[in-house]
């Protein structure tokens, strides 16, 4: 069960910095932050993806969105370093992780394919639900392998 505490504090880690990641994205939206850091030629430019009609959803920031779901899978983290046999939290977990990849996936094909720019700060989002979705699976995969029978 030792791996699976430094698994739950890595997922923990990484969601933080997924809410510093959206945060920065919430902050450039709303243009209090400057985004030059961001712009490295016309091929990456956070502040295209950034407020394009796409980082909106009725009205809602997609990195407002970013920011609720990284502290939702960080909570779940927190709660499983406590209890770390909850099956129904690491379901909550994997469940989170892949609802927030999936929508990752959708978004960076929106910068692939419509938009023709890549947002860094999007791409290491990504990166970071990407390792949070394999690190939630592996722990699925390995409660389920060593479950009493019937559940």
């Amino acid at each position: 069960m030792r791996d699976a505490r430094q698994v739950f504090q890595t997922i923990a880690v990484f969601a933080l910095a997924g809410i510093g990641i959206s945060l920065y994205a919430l902050l450039l939206k709303q243009g209090v932050a400057d985004g030059t850091a961001c712009t490295i030629g016309e091929s990456f430019d956070c502040d295209v993806v950034n407020q394009s009609s796409y980082s909106s959803i009725m009205g809602i920031p997609v990195s407002l969105l970013g920011i609720l779901g990284y502290a939702f899978m960080g909570a779940a983290a927190v709660l499983l370093l406590f209890k770390p046999h909850d099956r129904g939290m690491l379901r909550f977990l994997l469940l989170a992780a892949t609802g927030g990849l999936l929508f990752s996936f959708y978004l960076t094909s929106i910068e692939a394919f419509i938009l023709y720019t890549w947002c860094i700060l999007c791409l290491t989002s990504q990166a970071l639900i990407l390792s949070i979705f394999f690190m939630s699976l592996s722990l699925w995969r390995k409660s389920r392998s060593t479950a009493p029978s019937g559940e």
